[in-house]
């Protein structure tokens, strides 16, 4: 108890309960799964968060029959801050819209990757859970996502494609050295025992193969509830709690509500990620064959990055979606950065004129003021050249002999001697009385 006075201590802040709903393959109804699951906590009076964070397929979105005005992309890009891009779903669950469409944002950028981390740890304390519904598939992004989760929901199905993709992404999770929760969730089942027997087997071969634990979270069976649901964009833990496909989720939330309630909290979600970070940033430059190898990969990033930034410019242009004068702004802020970092100019000046001449719908008042300043420009006197400096003399003659005479300048000028040879027209006339000897010429000339 308080001393009397004194203020009451207040509880630290507990961090979300960090759930990544992932799957090794796409097809196996992992967002479904992931929208009705957190419906059904939601129902238990839990506050919840969803991030849509399949940044190249985002559905969420649709499966709730919400349509944003933001999406996580407006996050990535630095455009809104994340609480900006809320959409409130039934029972109060804040959904985080993924960036549908965007195909360069599928592989996060570790610029996009910090920014996300840094936005999400603003929210993590206001949330009892917040459940991650990633990519399906083993790209750097998803793995990274399930790897900063507390708990690894993953979703399979009867398929044996399903079985094996989910079996290659535990053995990449468990190379990152992460000690991670699996729970496992076989879908699309038949009946209770198929279940059953299909976690078995999976888990006996990653138990066997990889020297990992699973869990069975549960089952779902073959709903055509579920499909009709998708069209109606209804999800069925919107049903009563007495739809048999309602009880199933619910069923699914409790088995989770206990799994974590079983075990402490663990680090926050964003520690994962700034730890991540500390890392790449205390690796030294000269670590061998490695660094070498990752110069190329760092200048692909940073290409990939610049052709994200590109296309989302692009798209916003694209849809109107800024007015004319923001764009222009932007792109003489971007040619100004160009110009002073690399000199000249990035654009085909004499094309961009061309162009201007041609249009239909030209600018004269601009051509005139183009003309005025050329001409104007053409009009100034060329600058005067600067004088070449006199050659020395040639160091074996005296200072005194390379003053040539006052009048070899005037022979030099038309390379006729007159003062020897007399005027040219005489010589010409001389040279003309073909019936002199050469000895007699000769001896004029003398």
């Amino acid at each position: 108890m308080a001393a009397k006075g004194q203020p009451a201590p207040t509880a630290e802040p507990v961090p979300s309960r960090v759930i990544a709903i992932t799957s090794g393959k796409g097809g196996v109804g992992k967002s479904s799964i992931a929208v009705n699951l957190a419906i059904s906590l939601a129902k238990t009076g839990s506050r919840v968060c969803m991030l849509d964070a399949d940044t190249g397929l985002a559905n969420v979105n649709i499966l709730l029959g919400l349509t944003p005005e933001y999406s996580l992309e407006h996050v990535l890009f630095g455009a809104k801050a994340i609480e900006d891009v809320f959409i409130e779903a039934p029972y109060g669950v804040q959904v985080i819209p993924g960036a549908n469409g965007i195909a360069e944002c599928v592989d996060l950028h570790p610029r996009q990757q910090l920014r996300l981390t840094r936005e999400l740890a603003r929210i993590e304390n206001d949330f009892d859970y917040l459940l991650v519904d990633t990519a399906a598939g083993i790209s750097e992004s998803t793995l990274d996502l399930v790897s900063a989760a507390e708990v690894v929901v993953l979703v399979i199905t009867p398929e044996p494609t399903s079985l094996t993709d989910a079996f290659s992404m535990v053995k990449l999770l468990k190379r990152r050295r992460r000690v991670l929760q699996f729970e496992v969730v076989v879908n699309m089942c038949s009946s209770a025992n198929e279940g059953r027997e299909v976690y078995h087997r999976f888990a006996a071969a990653v138990d066997k193969y990889i020297g990992l634990p699973m869990h069975y979270l549960g089952f779902l069976l073959r709903d055509e509830s579920m499909r009709a649901a998708v069209s109606l964009q209804r999800p069925v833990s919107l049903f009563p709690d007495t739809d048999p496909s309602a009880r199933s989720f619910l069923r699914l939330a409790d088995n989770l509500q206990l799994v974590l309630r079983d075990r402490p909290p663990g680090p926050a979600f964003s520690a994962y990620w700034q730890r991540r970070f500390r890392q790449r940033a205390e690796m030294p430059a000269d670590a061998g064959t490695g660094a070498v190898a990752s110069a190329p990969r760092r200048a692909q990033s940073d290409r990939t990055y610049l052709g994200e930034l590109r296309a989302r410019l692009q798209l916003l242009m694209e849809q109107r979606r800024i007015d004319a004068e923001t764009a222009a702004d932007t792109l003489q802020a971007l040619f100004e950065t160009y110009r002073q970092q690399y000199g000249g100019s990035p654009l085909d000046i004499l094309a961009l004129i061309n162009e201007l001449v041609q249009c239909e719908d030209r600018d004269d008042q601009l051509l005139r003021a183009i003309h005025d300043k050329v001409e104007a420009w053409g009009a100034k006197p060329p600058p005067a050249l600067p004088s070449a400096p006199a050659e020395p003399p040639p160091a074996s003659l005296p200072v005194a002999s390379a003053a040539p005479p006052a009048n070899r300048g005037a022979a030099r000028a038309h390379g006729f001697d007159e003062r020897r040879f007399g005027s040219q027209q005489a010589l010409v006339a001389l040279l003309r009385e073909g019936d002199k000897p050469l000895s007699e010429v000769l001896a004029a000339l003398g």
